[in-house]
Formats: C-alpha cells, structure tokens, sequence
C-alpha cells in the first residue's frame, strides 16, 4: 500500500521535481538528442512524457512504452494536450512486445536506472532495432569522483523508493551490449544533488552484419 502511494505521488510530483533542471538547461540537451530521431521510433521508460515537444516530424511512428500505471496516465494526457500522435503500451524494458529489427531509432532518458535488469533491457533495445538502427540515450551514470560514487553506492533517500540507481555504470553497460557506441558527451544535469548529477549523452547503433 505504501509503495502504491509512494508511485502516485511521484508521479504526480514528477514534472515540478525536474522542472528547474529543465529551465536549467536540461530540456535543451533533449531537444537536440531527439532532433537525431527519425523513423519507427520508441522510447522506454516515456515517464509523464518530458520528450514529447522534442520529437521530430521525422519520426513517422512513435511508441511509449512506460509499466507505471501513474505515469502512463500522465503520459497520455500530455501527448493528447499536444495533439501528439503516439501509442502507449504498458511493458518492461526487458522484455518489449515486439518482433526483431522494427524500429528506426530508440530513445531512453533518465531510465537505465531504474530498470531492474540493465544488460537485459539493453540487448533487447538491441534487438527491436533494425540493423543500422540507433539508440539515443540521455542518463545520469556512476561518478568518477570517488566520493561521490561512495555516496550513490548508498543510494539514499528516496533513491530506494523510486527504484532509481544513481550509481550504475551505464556507459559501460552500453559498451557491454550488442550495439556500438558512436557518440558520447560526459556532463552534469543541472539543479540536482550531487548524487544523480553526472551524466552521459549520447548515440549508439546496431551494427549492419558484414557478408
């Protein structure tokens, strides 16, 4: 019961919470991530929907995929007030309902962290897309600062509560996966702890098997 309240109020918390590190700076790097977009497109982990003004009239299909019933809700409210086209699916990361090689382009921003299996939900990003396909991927990583990566191993309050993990080495976990790094830029988002400020921004590809 406490959990189910805990997600509700997050939820509906969720877009003030990230509001001053998008006036910041933040909703700047997803559009210019999203801009790369084009095609089939899927997004995991869509959240209450902070990338949808940024999608591009390139993409000509766009999916949602986000298994929180709260933010699901929000999520399609936001893209009907937006007059977005879009579906909405309740699924997991690790385990997409689709057959391989079907989306153009895939998006995750702030949820590799949150996903219970990292490496599965990769190889599955992996094989949704079609060879040549690529991943756009905007997240907060594990710190090179020692000390601040000692603080994010504890995963203080509400980390636990949200499920997020601050101190997952992400980059690494792409570079581990069956896509290929192409692009990536280290930064900090803006206006939050210390914490969950490092950030990756970046692209990654399925690569085009050789004959």
């Amino acid at each position: 019961m406490f959990q189910e309240l805990s997600r509700r109020c997050f939820a509906a918390a969720y877009d003030a919470i990230n509001g001053p590190a998008e006036r910041a700076g933040l909703r700047e790097r997803r559009r210019s991530l999203l801009a790369q977009a084009a095609g089939v497109t899927i997004e995991i982990g869509a959240g209450t929907g902070l990338n949808l003004p940024y999608y591009p009239a390139a993409v000509t299909r766009l999916v949602l995929v986000e298994p929180d019933p709260h933010m699901r809700r929000r999520l399609r409210a936001h893209a009907e007030r937006l007059g977005r086209t879009t579906e909405i699916l309740d699924a997991r990361a690790e385990r997409l309902p689709f057959p391989d090689s079907v989306f153009d382009t895939a998006v995750v921003t702030f949820a590799l962290c949150s996903v219970p299996q990292e490496q599965s939900a990769l190889a599955e990003i992996a094989r949704v897309l079609r060879p040549g396909g690529e991943l756009l991927f905007l997240e907060h990583v594990r710190s090179t600062d020692p000390k601040v990566a000692a603080k994010q191993d504890k995963r203080p309050f509400p980390y636990p509560l949200i499920g997020c993990h601050p101190n997952r080495a992400t980059l690494d976990a792409i570079e581990a996966s069956p896509l290929t790094v192409e692009s990536v830029l280290h930064g900090e988002v803006p206006k939050v702890p210390r914490v969950e400020s490092p950030m990756i921004v970046g692209s990654a590809r399925r690569p085009v098997p050789t004959a």
